[in-house]
């Protein structure tokens, strides 16, 4: 086979679990196929955009999810999923419901150094397993500066309001494009792949967006 560049662009949000899942096996089906160039854009995706930042995480999802009984089935079956992944999920530890519109301005400040999906996998286990408020600028500009962003950048990114048209430029293309959940995957302006699928589809979506397949 040819060496065939694929382009995937990713809508996402960081409090989303299956978003973790769902890269996780894209990742996975991408190491099927080491002959293919992919290139992975993220862009911002808010699940809850008008979530104000601070509610402790275990009012919200009592609220959210009808009571904590239920809330904790949820939680059950999305981390069991996520540990046949290889993934750890620790809801114990989650500290927020938090407003991910400054997360996302920090995913595009490090797309500037080519450092997405170490700032993604980052901002996941920070939240998801660490128990960090991403509504906190410090700590996530602290995370940022680990992954490699120079922490100049990110101090004049909190000083002013840098990426966040781009977020919301995002969110409306979302809409335009009747993106209603995610994680959701377009392979080469082509077609899409929505939720978190096996890798086996992940796969075929990769086999025919190079043309090794037809879907």
């Amino acid at each position: 086979m040819s060496d065939t560049t694929v382009t995937i662009d990713i809508f996402s949000d960081i409090v989303c679990p299956w978003c973790v899942i769902g890269g996780v096996r894209l990742a996975k089906a991408m190491a099927q196929r080491p002959e293919l160039t992919v290139v992975r854009n993220w862009h911002p995706f808010q699940l809850n955009p008008d979530q104000p930042a601070g509610i402790p995480w275990a009012t919200y999802a009592e609220q959210r999810f009808g009571g904590a009984e239920k809330a904790k089935q949820l939680f059950a079956h999305v981390t069991n999923v996520a540990a046949s992944e290889g993934i750890t999920f620790d809801y114990d530890t989650v500290a927020t419901a938090a407003n991910t519109h400054d997360a996302h301005r920090l995913m595009l400040l490090a797309s500037e150094y080519d450092l997405t999906w170490q700032m993604a996998d980052a901002l996941y286990n920070a939240y998801f397993s660490a128990g960090i408020d991403l509504n906190d600028r410090t700590a996530i500009g602290a995370i940022a500066s680990t992954v490699g962003v120079p922490a100049e950048r990110v101090s004049t990114l909190w000083a002013g309001d840098e990426y966040s048209d781009a977020v919301d430029e995002s969110m409306e293309t979302a809409r335009r494009i009747n993106v209603s959940g995610v994680p959701f995957f377009i392979f080469n302006q082509k077609f899409a792949v929505s939720g978190a699928q096996p890798t086996e589809i992940m796969l075929k979506a990769l086999d025919a967006a190079s043309g090794v397949i037809t879907l």
